[in-house]
Formats: structure tokens, C-alpha cells, sequence
């Protein structure tokens, strides 16, 4: 993520964000802060009391607290068996110097100490006064970690809070080029330890750092396991450790927050390449709509790695000046409203992991991304939805401002949990706030926080806001003011042993954690995580991908080139002995040379996308349109022509209408009622539609994916509500007006197109009739194998009259328009009797009720 991983084994650390004036934030990690700004997760927090008189003397560095060291055992325990019998044999003494006449060295020859790239003989003070401290009864794991909850129920809580009285609370002041004063919400012994445990590290070389944290850490062998990077395993700890409440929210009396028509829209920003979203789709698959917002360039998502998810659902925007900086304020408004807009009432969830290089000033990095910590917040209290949940990555939290930030969160959500994962390198200054359930009402504070963001831009004379909420609110309020101070304490101690053992391994290379092994398979299991290498699915032929989605079907599937039945006014009896059942949507595309013409559609991911040819019996690929389909995907639909404006001034925009489906991104629909299907295919073409835009690439512009939607099925018997939809359009170059279906959508500007028929689906299986008793006011159903009737109640299994896609598809029939008048309120074409029109639809079911 855009400085999400910077500890990924498999990729440059990503980094976020454009800093102070607008100088980019470059994409290198913090080798002597352990990469002090990756590493996020909040589980269980395992904690090592440090007292100031055990591990530590009260004020004492750490030359004070080295213990002597004095060799123990026999001389020749320094020797292996070995040595000693090759010493033997050349008639040692150890009285006596080496050489024939005794001349030489009487002491050992030392090994050589040198520690990666410091040279001969350079001697590191700190590194190895640290590397001394460490013992390892100093370290404690908990698996599954901890959650140590901060709650706030007053509802009346942000009521208190004026626009006024937030801007008075500000506090301004010459800008901090130092924390280690900054002790008023943490012990001083632990500020001194952690600032003077990171120094210890500033002459050490990276890769000697890099190769000791991994010897070190005890949950290092994870690794990113399935995903792009750790950062997805992250998540995937931090969601299991809080109970899966990112992935399948729930409310607070436990119901899902998702209605079952519905898809779980999400947010990934500063996120960059993904490693988040990654998890998130692994886990929902298309059910799961995301938003992305990162920084443009190197560190942007890479959709294309995104092999465990869905990118098809994924949705990357980068604000109105198109270069997802999160610190610009029409940024923050042009994502609120292109989520805002899509979601209507906001994300389920939002996660951050902001983050950039403070390489040689790993100490103040705090004070470096209080600007970062506060857009990414807005950014949440912005697009977050009531109730909803949100997560972001921290580092140090010491500074009045940010401990006033997370005030205001804590006031804006029902709890809040800062944490710091397994998956959390432990001697980095990483951690995550976690909150649950947003609360209505907090515009105020996002008003606030927008305008405060607009102060730190344009910031001069090197005055800077210190603080957002006065010390004493802070201080008033003992469960909050408590609970950060032992937040602090906590992880800073943790992050102190953290750094003391990678001290110990540097000093010492024969070092390993035996523990990784066993940790990581208990891990996995606590995740629900296998432990299995990332590897890009393999591709079947097309012929045996085709059948493992049309599984029993595959031995008929010459039914998907099945011709319609055409429509008469002599056949509209014969078709609909019962109006009852039967649906139908409108079509567009009704010319016979288009080879897009209604046919299935078959989707590999992503935009490789194939249609059936009926008129050669096979598969081609789809050519000159770009059309995006999860993976495991056959549809059946038609291309159509979508109309924005009129006269001259009209747009023309190709869009993919689904009409029914066999199987949507892997989830079998075949044998769903009708109903059922295009609920799922409503859901499906939700989660894959975009908004229609030009992007700007080097080589050449092109457009997004074309629109996706599922045609509305109105009831047979209902045909005149249809009608009374259409509307009167003035076409490009046509001298008259035409009847157009209007599409009414949240993502992109209202658009139309001219039907051009109607095609009549059946949910009803051919072998049965749905039938309506006037007498016992109820439907029923005939058997017209066994010219039996039955009521719904006394028949075994309901289901059986259920209409497979395979059923409804060969039987469906065709209205073509192939004149204007067929569809007039009150006359037929002359000259054409069997030309089937409105007036007979009308006529017909006049009959039916009638009876």
C-alpha cells in the first residue's frame, strides 16, 4: 500500500503520500527504525513488563546496565574435541606460546568479530551495549492476541462539540524538530528507551538489520503466504482477531450489516499496491465491491498481482487532479463523492495504511506524518457509512496532536482499539486504531478536520498546530487519558525488547528463533489461512474451462445456440397459454450483422472475455470492446447502444446488459428460480459496473471498462407499466422522435436506448402451467404430462416447477419491432396482419383476465 509493506519480502516497500510543500514522498523504507513504518496489525496485545528497576535503572543508559562478562569452565571448554586433538598431537602446553621454541602468543587466536558490512575493528557502543541487555525471558507472545476495547456510548457526545469551540481548542506553536520530551502520555523511562534503542542502530548497515529481524522475529516465516505482501496478512490477522468484523460486520445486536441482495462496499486508501484490497476480495470475492485511493506511480495498485482476489471489483480512483494525493482537500471531496455516490449511504468499512520514508529521522516520525494520520481519518469519517468500521496504520503516538486526533475519534466512534498485530514487526513503532461503529452526527468534526488539513498546507513562519484538544480535556477525561498512557507504555515497551533482540542477533549470527516454524502453523490456523506458496492460477483450454462451467449441461451444449421463437399475432395464444410466469425485458440490439447480437458471454478475468457464435457454433474472443468479467463467469446478455443527450449533442456508449446467468464469478445460478437469478445478476453487474471514463495513458488514451447492468424484467401481464416508461428522445440525425427506455443509475449521468423488441423469459419449466383460481383466489400449478392439477401446499416439492436457465433459454420468445407502430397505444400496421402489436398484447390479456 502506498507505504503500506515496507517490509515486503517480494517488492520495494510502498510508500504514501506527497509531503509538507508537495515534494513526494519517495517509495525507500527505514532500514535503523526496523522499518519503523511498516508492519501494522493490532490483535491481542502481548505485552513484557519492564520496571525501572528490573530491566532498566531509572534514568540509566546502557552501558549502566551491561552485565560483566567472565568465562566460566575449563580452558579447554573454549575448544571443540576436535581442536584439542590436533593440539594434542602437536604437543601443546598451555604454558607454553606456539612455535618450536615456545615463542608465540600464549592466548587464543579471537574469532573475528566483524558484523556485516562495519568494518574491521569498527566498535558500535550502543548496538552492542543493547545487544548485551538482551535476554530472552524478556519476551512474551499471545496467540490470538489480546483486544483491549475503548468505549464510548453517549450518544450525546458530538453534540457538544461546536465548529466554534473545536477551532478554539487549537493550538499553535513553532514547529517540533524533536520528541524526546513529549512524555506526557507515556512513561519517561519508556520514550528514553525506545528513542535511545532506535539510535542504536543508526551506523548499522540495512542488510545486517534486514537479515537479523528475520532471524529475530518470531512470526517472520509467514511471509505475505498466498497474497502480493504481508500487508494482506495483515489484514487477515487483524480481521480474525477482531472476529472477522471487516469481512462480515455485524451491527450491535449481532445481524449482519449486508442485506443479502446486497454487496459489502469497502475502502483502501493510501494503499497502494493493494495488499489490503488483495485479502479483502480473497475473501468475499465479486461480493465485495472496493474503492481505492494511493498515490500515483510507483507505488500505485497493481491490479494485475492481484491473484487471490477479484480485481474486477476494484474500483482505483485518484481524485480530481488524478494523482491520488490525499492531502489535497479536492482529493478528499472528489473521493467522498465518487464513493458517496455509488454506496449512497457509504462504506461497511475503510482501511488505511499510510506511510513514508523518514530514513536518518526515524525518531520524529510521529511529527513527520501528523498531516498523513489526520487526511486519512477524514478521509474515513468522510466515506464511512453509520455504523460502519474503520482501521488505520500509526506509528508513535506521543505528540499532543496526535493523541487530540485520536480524541476526536474516540467521540465519532462506539470503541475504539489501538493495537499492534502479531504481523506487526515487533521492534518498529507500527500499530493500528481500530473502531467499530460509527456514529451519526459527525460532520462537525469532519468540517473541522477539512479545514484544519487546509491550516497545515499552508502553514508560514514556521509556525505549526500543536494540538487539537486542550491537555486538560485530554487529561479530564481519566478512561481515555488512561488508556492511551497504557497503550504507550505498552507497545513502547514491546517495541524496546523488540530492538534489544535484534541488537542481540546482530551481535551474535549463530542466533535463530526456534519458535518460527510452530508459530506460523499455529498462526495460519488461527487466520483460516492455508499454508500453501502464491502461485498464478493455471489456464485450462477453453474447451475444458467451458465445461467445468456448464458441468452436466456440457454434453448438451449445443442448447446455447437455440433460436428464439418469434412472436405473431396468430401465435400469442399458442405461446402464452397462461400470462402467468412470464416476464420479459427489453432489447436493443435486433440487427442481424452485428455478431454481438444476444449470445452467451464467457469471462476468464479481467477483460479476457469471449462470446459464443451462433452462427459458427463457437467461442470468439471479444474484440474492440472493453468489457471486464470476473473469472468463472458465463452469461448470457446483449451489447447494447446507450444514449446520453439529444440532437446533435448526443453521446453514444456501448454497455453490457446481462439478461440471465449460468454462473457468476464461480457462484452457480443455473437451476436458481428466474427470480432468484436476476437478484444474483442485478448483484453481480453492481459489483463490476464502473463509471464510463477516459484514461489517460502513455501510449494512448482509452476508455474504462464498458458499463455493466442487468435488465429489469417486467411481468407479462404488466405490460402497460412498461410502456408508460418509455419516453420521447430526439435522436443524432433523425428527423423524428423515437421511444426510449430511460436507465436511471447513481454512477454515470442518466442515459436511454431504443428497444427495439421484447424477449419473453418463462420461470415456469415447459412441462407445467401456472394457472390463477378465481374461486380459491390463488395460483396453482398443471402437470401437463399427468393433466393433473395441484395448489402449492399439496405438492411435494415446489421447486420442480422451477424454470433451470437451460429451460427458460430454449423456450423464451421474441417480439420483434421491426416498425415504429407496433408499439402505438391504439392501431396495427396496415398491411400486415400478422405483425404482432401492442394493441394485440392488450387485446390478448384482456381476454385472459377476463376469463
Amino acid at each position: 500500500m502506498s507505504s503500506q509493506d515496507s517490509e515486503s519480502e517480494s517488492s520495494p516497500t510502498p510508500y504514501y503520500g506527497s509531503f509538507n510543500s508537495g515534494s513526494q514522498y519517495d517509495a525507500k523504507s527505514s532500514s535503523s527504525d526496523e522499518d519503523a513504518s511498516s508492519d501494522s496489525e493490532q490483535p491481542e496485545k502481548r505485552r513484557a513488563s519492564l520496571g525501572d528497576n528490573d530491566l532498566y535503572r531509572k534514568k540509566a543508559k546502557f552501558s549502566d546496565s551491561v552485565p560483566t562478562y567472565s568465562a566460566a569452565g575449563s580452558e579447554n571448554a573454549i575448544y571443540s574435541e576436535q581442536s584439542r586433538r590436533m593440539m594434542d598431537r602437536m604437543n601443546y602446553d598451555k604454558n607454553k606460546g606456539l612455535g618450536k621454541s615456545g615463542q608465540g602468543r600464549l592466548d587464543i587466536v579471537e574469532i573475528a568479530s566483524q558484523k556485516g558490512r562495519r568494518g574491521l575493528g569498527l566498535k558500535l557502543e550502543g548496538l552492542d551495549m543493547a545487544a548485551a541487555t538482551w535476554n530472552a525471558s524478556m519476551e512474551t507472545l499471545s496467540m490470538p492476541e489480546k483486544v483491549i476495547w475503548l468505549e464510548n456510548n453517549d450518544e450525546d457526545d458530538l453534540a457538544d462539540l461546536s465548529g466554534d469551540l473545536l477551532e478554539a481548542w487549537i493550538k499553535y506553536g513553532p514547529v517540533k524538530e524533536t520528541i524526546d520530551d513529549e512524555d506526557r502520555f507515556c512513561r519517561k523511562l519508556v520514550l528514553e528507551k525506545v528513542l535511545e534503542c532506535k539510535s542504536a542502530f543508526d551506523n548499522l548497515g540495512g542488510t545486517d538489520m534486514r537479515k537479523a529481524r528475520a532471524r529475530s522475529n518470531p512470526f517472520e516465516t509467514i511471509k505475505s503466504n498466498i497474497f502480493m505482501n504481508r500487508a494482506a496478512v495483515k489484514m487477515a490477522n487483524m480481521d480474525a482477531m477482531f472476529d472477522y468484523m471487516f469481512t462480515n460486520p455485524v451491527d450491535e445486536t449481532g445481524n449482519s450489516m449486508v442485506k443479502d441482495d446486497d454487496l459489502i462496499y469497502f475502502a483502501d486508501v493510501c494503499a497502494g499496491p493493494g495488499g489490503f484490497s488483495e485479502y479483502f476480495l480473497w475473501r468475499k470475492k465479486w461480493q465485495a465491491k472496493g474503492f481505492g485511493f494511493t498515490l500515483k506511480g510507483e507505488n500505485d495498485f497493481k491490479l494485475s498481482d492481484f491473484i487471490a482476489g477479484t480485481p474486477e471489483t476494484f474500483d482505483p480512483y485518484y481524485g480530481p487532479k488524478d494523482d491520488g494525493d490525499v492531502f489535497e482537500p479536492v482529493n478528499i471531496e472528489g473521493f467522498t463523492n465518487y464513493v458517496m455516490k455509488q454506496t449512497e449511504s457509504g462504506v461497511h468499512v475503510m482501511m488505511a495504511d499510510g506511510g513514508f520514508s523518514v530514513e536518518n529521522r526515524e525518531n520524529i516520525q510521529e511529527i513527520l506524518s501528523k498531516r498523513l494520520y489526520l487526511c486519512q481519518i477524514l478521509m474515513a469519517l468522510n466515506v464511512v457509512r453509520t455504523g460502519g468500521h474503520f482501521v488505520v496504520k500509526l506509528f508513535d503516538l506521543f505528540t499532543p496532536f496526535s493523541v487530540g486526533l485520536i480524541y476526536l475519534v474516540y467521540k465519532c466512534f462506539k470503541k475504539i482499539c489501538i493495537c499492534k498485530p502479531n504481523t506487526s514487526r515487533p521492534a518498529n513503532s507500527e500499530r493500528y486504531l481500530v473502531c467499530k461503529w460509527k456514529k451519526a452526527g459527525t460532520d462537525t468534526i469532519q468540517r473541522h478536520l477539512f479545514q484544519v488539513n487546509k491550516l497545515l498546507a499552508n502553514k508560514k513562519d514556521n509556525i505549526d498546530i500543536l494540538e487539537l484538544v486542550p491537555h486538560d480535556e485530554l487529561v479530564g477525561n481519566d478512561t481515555f487519558f488512561q488508556y492511551i498512557c497504557d497503550s504507550n507504555n505498552e507497545i513502547g515497551e514491546y517495541q524496546i525488547i523488540g530492538l534489544l533482540k535484534i541488537a542481540a542477533f546482530c551481535a551474535d549470527p549463530t542466533l535463530n528463533e526456534s519458535k518460527q516454524a510452530e508459530i506460523k502453523r499455529k498462526c495460519l490456523e488461527l487466520w483460516k489461512l492455508e499454508d500453501i506458496l502464491r502461485k498464478v492460477p493455471s489456464k485450462s483450454a477453453l474447451d475444458q474451462y467451458v465445461g467445468e462451467l456448464l458441468k452436466e449441461w456440457d454434453g448438451e451444449k449445443r442448447f446455447l445456440g437455440a433460436h428464439e421463437m418469434k412472436l405473431q399475432t396468430s401465435s400469442i395464444e399458442k405461446y402464452f397459454p397462461s400470462v402467468h410466469g412470464w416476464y420479459f425485458a427489453p432489447l436493443e440490439n435486433n440487427n442481424d450483422w452485428n455478431k454481438y447480437i444476444r449470445t452467451f458471454f464467457l469471462g476468464k478475468g479481467g477483460k479476457e472475455v469471449l462470446y459464443y457464435n451462433t452462427k459458427i457454433g463457437s467461442w470468439q474472443p471479444l474484440k474492440d470492446m472493453q468489457l471486464e468479467l470476473a473469472p468463472s463467469t458465463l452469461v448470457y446478455g446483449e451489447i447494447v447502444t446507450e444514449l446520453q443527450g439529444q440532437g446533435n449533442s448526443q453521446v453514444t456508449i456501448y454497455a453490457f446488459h446481462i439478461i440471465d446467468g449460468i454462473t457468476l464469478g464461480g457462484v452457480d445460478i443455473r437451476k436458481n428460480s428466474l427470480q432468484e437469478r436476476i437478484k444474483m445478476c442485478e448483484k453481480y453487474a453492481k459489483a463490476l459496473n464502473k463509471p464510463y471514463r477516459i484514461i489517460n495513458k502513455a501510449d494512448a488514451p482509452c476508455v474504462s471498462s464498458m458499463p455493466i447492468r442487468c435488465k429489469k424484467l417486467f411481468p407479462l401481464s404488466e405490460s402497460d407499466r412498461f410502456f408508460d416508461r418509455l419516453e420521447s428522445y430526439k435522436l443524432k440525425g433523425g428527423r423524428k422522435s423515437r421511444l426510449g427506455y430511460h436507465l436511471r443509475n447513481t454512477v454515470d449521468p442518466d442515459r436511454f436506448y431504443v428497444p427495439r423488441g421484447l424477449l419473453f423469459l418463462n420461470e415456469i419449466r415447459d412441462d407445467y402451467l401456472k394457472m390463477f383460481s378465481k374461486t380459491q383466489n390463488k395460483f396453482y400449478y398443471f402437470n401437463k404430462r399427468t393433466k393433473s392439477s395441484s395448489f402449492p401446499e399439496q405438492m411435494p416439492c415446489i421447486d420442480e416447477t422451477k424454470a433451470s436457465l437451460k429451460n427458460t433459454f430454449t423456450h423464451r420468445i421474441i417480439w420483434e419491432w421491426s416498425d415504429e407502430r407496433q408499439v402505438s397505444d391504439d392501431e396495427k400496421v396496415p398491411g400486415e396482419p400478422d405483425l404482432a402489436c401492442r394493441v394485440d398484447i392488450k387485446e390478448f390479456l384482456l381476454r385472459k383476465n377476463n376469463h
